[in-house]
């Protein structure tokens, strides 16, 4: 995480170095959208209501899908063996117990200067728990329904913009990176109606992990153009950081239970998001 950390934040503060800007010859919304070459230090409807005031506050919103991209939910492969093995589990990845994410966003920013911005966001993700086989019991395939993945939380970060760059049908669009920190809450995660396939034991649920609070961190990249005045929007993708859930060991050790301790030791989860972004300037 702390590899993460730091280059999230050097990507963020030294955009403006890395790009060349940062002395204020950036082109305003005629230049950035329109292809004239006006100054923001000038006149520049993009980031200023009149073209003389620097608009300082924005609402944003967003909205998208989270690819699972790394971190084990389930570690089977540390589980208990009983009767010699007659049972083993899998271990499964975040991506292997559930579905594609749906993730929401809103917030606002501060404009510090025509290139950079202080946000702030809340937000919420959800994911549906898959029905799959999660080891094996007497031979036969053991299966298990994950429940739904939750989570909700807050995260400020720092935004830096660049030139804007010509493309065809947009005229202009303006990238920029952003490097983000927060926290989420997390709601508990069961493995349900665990059930042996073609086997007479009766099916149980076991807890996985409780309810938690965790830190996050992001590093994104995203590309924005003007739509009609005042208003953008956007594309951004990047690398999501999700810390340890605290695991739930109230079922482990009860009857039935007693052989899956161990197996909701998982760690840091990691995804990648895909964002459409609106932004209005006030």
């Amino acid at each position: 995480m702390r590899i993460l950390l730091c280059s999230v934040a050097t990507i963020a503060l030294s955009g403006c170095s890395w790009m060349g800007l940062g002395h204020g010859n950036h082109h305003g919304r005629n230049a950035a959208y329109m292809g004239k070459q006006n100054s923001y230090s000038q006149s520049n409807d993009d980031c200023c209501v009149g073209g003389k005031t620097l608009s300082r506050w924005n609402i944003e919103g967003g909205l998208g899908t989270s690819l699972p991209a790394g971190g084990d939910v389930l570690t089977g492969a540390q589980a208990h063996p009983q009767f010699n093995n007659v049972r083993t589990l899998k271990n499964l990845s975040y991506n292997d117990a559930f579905d594609k994410g749906i993730r929401a966003e809103l917030g606002g920013s501060y404009a510090l200067n025509p290139n950079r911005k202080v946000t702030g966001q809340i937000y919420q993700e959800k994911a549906n728990g898959k029905d799959i086989v999660i080891g094996s019991q007497n031979g036969n395939a053991l299966r298990g329904s994950i429940s739904d993945y939750k989570e909700y939380g807050v995260e400020v970060g720092l935004r830096q913009y660049f030139q804007p760059k010509a493309l065809p049908l947009l005229k202009t669009v303006r990238p920029y990176v952003e490097g983000k920190l927060g926290a989420a809450h997390v709601d508990d995660i069961r493995v349900d109606n665990i059930r042996e396939i073609g086997g007479a034991a009766t099916p149980i649920s076991v807890n996985a992990y409780e309810s938690s609070w965790v830190p996050t961190a992001a590093g994104l990249v995203g590309v924005e153009t003007l739509v009609f005045d005042r208003f953008t929007m956007g594309i951004e993708t990047g690398l999501r950081f999700r810390g340890v859930q605290k695991s739930d060991n109230s079922t482990i050790g009860t009857p039935g239970g007693a052989q899956y301790g161990g197996f909701n030791n998982g760690g840091s989860k990691y995804s990648v998001p895909i964002t459409i972004r609106g932004r209005y300037r006030f």
